[in-house]
């Protein structure tokens, strides 16, 4: 661990510090957002900045129980085992189709070709939204996520602002919308109790909306690309998976381990704490490293292997303790269902370039690939 001065708060690596922080919410508290606002756009943000601020002030993961307890809860509609089985059907068609689509060329992006397409299909079935609108969506996720993630040059704010005030309009919409023409899908039964008045109010509503489209989505798109390249490179496992396809459930969390979509989780010191030496101050950031954690060698053999017959899912790439993520059902169902028909149906599957891969950097907290070029036969 140490003090990095461009982040402005303390840098921790190792497994046991990051779970001990993460289960102790009142002493590493999430209510950060207005402190990260304020390092990246000042202490007098602009109207569209404070309209963010107020607006991500309700976002489940910038808030501690047991506020965050209730808003969880109602939340939580659309990701109940339950509901994920019932998603499960969509979720087959639309891995079934890219797949039909990769089989009849012979070179795929795997980013542009799957990976984008499975949540972002998958998230506007959940919120009974246009697929049309998903690159519309992704745009937006796209602005906030840069900001949100701790960029190197800790800008941004300004246009996350701007695409969170364009995102609130078309939330408003969509929900305007079903009050008069409910569905079944998530945003109609979400609606339906806030206008019983005793469950969350509109802001709380859309921003939180807003979060979950951000947050399960680009993380998925992540989650099966990182996975893909590992496996692609790492080509015993890849071989190993179609072997024994009892082994792709486990698959899906070790890939996750191994090189999850969020590397990093931040949070906000409520009291003074003594830590390997180091004396760390009421109302400093941390930042806990999650990818450096899933790979300390204390805690996991040979770390930076994949093994998906390890068969331990105690990394915390979907979190842990009361911000585990609301949505790792839904995520870890996609990924299972990817890797089954990839490695059935294109079993030769195979890097162009695997020395090679195209990473973003425009940010430390998301970790993807930019593109992920692939031969199908």
């Amino acid at each position: 661990m140490y003090y990095d001065t461009q982040l402005n708060g303390w840098v921790i690596t190792r497994y046991d510090d990051v779970t001990t922080a993460l289960r102790d919410h009142e002493t590493y508290s999430s209510r950060r957002m207005g402190l990260l606002v304020a390092q990246r756009g000042g202490a007098d943000p602009s109207p569209a900045v404070a309209r963010l601020l107020e607006l991500a002030g309700h976002w489940m993961w910038m808030l501690d129980p047991p506020t965050h307890t209730r808003m969880r809860k109602l939340m939580n509609q659309g990701f109940t085992p339950r509901a994920v089985r019932l998603l499960e059907p969509m979720v087959q068609k639309i891995v079934d189709d890219l797949v039909d689509a990769a089989i009849e060329r012979e070179e795929v992006d795997l980013m542009a070709d799957f990976c984008f397409p499975v949540p972002a299909l998958v998230i506007c079935g959940l919120y009974g939204l246009p697929p049309a609108d998903a690159r519309l969506v992704t745009e937006w996720c796209d602005a906030l996520k840069v900001f949100l993630g701790a960029s190197a040059d800790l800008g941004g704010v300004q246009t996350a602002a701007e695409a969170v005030r364009e995102m609130i309009d078309y939330l408003t919409e969509i929900m305007d919308q079903r009050r008069v023409e409910p569905r079944d899908d998530l945003v109609s039964r979400l609606v339906a109790a806030d206008d019983a008045g005793d469950q969350l109010g509109t802001d709380e509503l859309v921003s939180n909306l807003l979060l979950l489209i951000a947050a399960s989505f680009e993380t998925t798109i992540d989650m099966l690309g990182n996975g893909l390249a590992g496996l692609l490179t790492q080509r015993d496992q890849w071989d190993l998976l179609k072997r024994d396809p009892s082994t792709i459930t486990g698959a899906v969390d070790e890939v996750i381990r191994w090189d999850g979509p969020v590397q990093l989780t931040h949070r906000l010191l409520t009291r003074d704490v003594e830590l390997r030496g180091e004396q760390l101050r009421e109302g400093q950031l941390v930042y806990l490293m999650r990818g450096s954690a899933n790979r300390d060698p204390e805690r996991f053999a040979d770390p930076d292997r994949i093994d998906v017959t390890r068969g331990d899912t105690g990394h915390v790439g979907l979190g842990l303790g009361v911000h585990f993520c609301i949505g790792a059902g839904l995520s870890r169902m996609e990924g299972r269902i990817a890797l089954t028909e990839l490695t059935t149906r294109i079993p030769d599957l195979a890097l162009v370039e695997p020395d090679r891969l195209t990473w973003r950097a425009d940010n430390l907290q998301f970790r993807g690939l930019s593109e992920l070029r692939a031969s199908t036969s």
